[in-house]
């Protein structure tokens, strides 16, 4: 029994790497405790995990070392702990919209499309990230961001941990389900500085932001018979901000916004024109 749950928990996680199999990777049974290095994440699997914009796209993650421990004999109350080093994201801004995010990879590799068992256990995963570091390239500027202490665990209604049974409210009426995730960091630093080009000849402030410790509060609501995400709501929660800009830092940051104006609204249409045609 516990040969086969393996099996089904390895087969998804596999899917968010490159090249990475389930034979490859080296987990004991008995204690449930493995460890991978120089991982090469899938960006697309990522792309629809996260419910990207099509006017935003991952191009490249990198992860220099990742343990797990799985609890096989308390998998329906206790999640699955993965902690990851340091983790590289390379993204870019879309001048025109990128083909939409496939079909959620909660959803089982075998085959299986519902919510069962095994998505459970895969959505309850809990993560840790010592260091994330994400470079974002646009065509007015380029952006990082720098988060320390990053982790990702699902939460109950009053957003607390407990048993993973109480992070999850299902509707069989609907066949819909809601999931609660919170997602909490010690630090973020954040910069921006313009691209000087001769069709950008902009000159501007680099912009410069440091917070606290912070979290993020996430809502997800899933067809249980596909797993796709229907609606989500997303709550961000600061300790202290105190941020002080010059006139010219301001300007940029303007400038940026418009930057990404159009490419927003080509992604915003091509939703639209979708939604439609499924209708």
């Amino acid at each position: 029994m516990a040969g086969l749950i393996k099996k089904q928990i390895l087969k998804h996680l596999s899917r968010f790497a490159k090249n990475l199999s389930p034979d490859k990777i080296n987990l004991s049974t008995l204690k449930g405790e493995g460890q991978l290095t120089n991982l090469e994440l899938d960006e697309e699997v990522l792309q629809s995990l996260l419910d990207l914009p099509t006017w935003l796209a991952i191009n490249r993650v990198f992860c220099n070392k990742a343990a797990i421990r799985i609890p096989w004999t308390k998998l329906k109350t206790h999640p699955i702990s993965l902690n990851l080093d340091k983790v590289i994201m390379e993204m870019s801004t879309c001048d025109e919209p990128r083909p939409p995010n496939g079909p959620s990879p909660i959803a089982t590799a075998s085959g299986q499309s519902e919510y069962g068992f095994a998505e459970k256990v895969v959505e309850g995963i809990s993560l840790s990230i010592n260091s994330i570091v994400i470079k974002i390239s646009a065509k007015a500027f380029n952006a990082s961001f720098e988060l320390s202490q990053l982790q990702v665990y699902s939460v109950n209604t009053s957003w607390s941990i407990g048993d993973l049974r109480s992070t999850r409210i299902q509707d069989p009426q609907r066949g819909e389900i809601l999931t609660f995730k919170e997602i909490s960091w010690q630090m973020i630093r954040i910069e921006a500085d313009a691209i000087q080009s001769a069709e950008h000849e902009m000159l501007s402030a680099p912009i410069r932001l440091i917070t606290n410790q912070s979290k993020i509060r996430v809502t997800l609501k899933r067809r249980m018979k596909d797993c796709n995400v229907v609606a989500s709501k997303l709550i961000l929660i600061l300790d202290d901000l105190l941020w002080v800009l010059t006139d010219s830092q301001l300007k940029a940051m303007v400038q940026y916004a418009k930057s990404l104006s159009e490419a927003m609204e080509k992604s915003a249409q091509q939703r639209k024109s979708m939604a439609a045609d499924d209708q």
